[in-house]
């Protein structure tokens, strides 16, 4: 068997890494989509309580009070922060996939160059 080229192995090998960044981006993508439900759900029911309400906000292994103004406030900081991680981990992973589409493309000319090599070289003419 002929030994891949070393550029094969660089383009192999830059194929992974971005494989492997994809799949961390992700990951993260996910957890925060599903911080940003959770933190949705939660506006939306403390958008039910009435002006008075008593909400407690958990701070270590203590509840303190705090204001229903102030609590949606901080959801909807926590929200917007939230948003803005998914917009640039969905570019992060748009701009990995044509890194991927890239790579593979660059790769399969590679393995046809040498599969072309190949058989020249089986006929005599390499």
């Amino acid at each position: 068997m002929a030994q891949i080229p070393p550029s094969l192995q660089d383009l192999a090998n830059r194929f992974n890494q971005a494989q492997a960044q994809l799949q961390s981006v992700l990951l993260r993508k996910q957890q925060y989509e599903a911080e940003l439900r959770e933190v949705e759900k939660a506006i939306s029911e403390i958008e039910k309580l009435p002006q008075e309400a008593r909400i407690y906000k958990s701070v270590g292994n203590f509840l303190l009070p705090q204001t229903r103004d102030s609590a949606l406030q901080e959801l909807k900081d926590r929200k917007e922060l939230l948003e803005l991680h998914v917009k640039t981990l969905t570019r992060q992973e748009s701009m990995l996939r044509e890194q991927l589409e890239k790579l593979r493309d660059e790769i399969n000319k590679e393995l046809a160059k040498l599969r072309g090599s190949s058989s020249e070289a089986a006929k005599g003419g390499g």
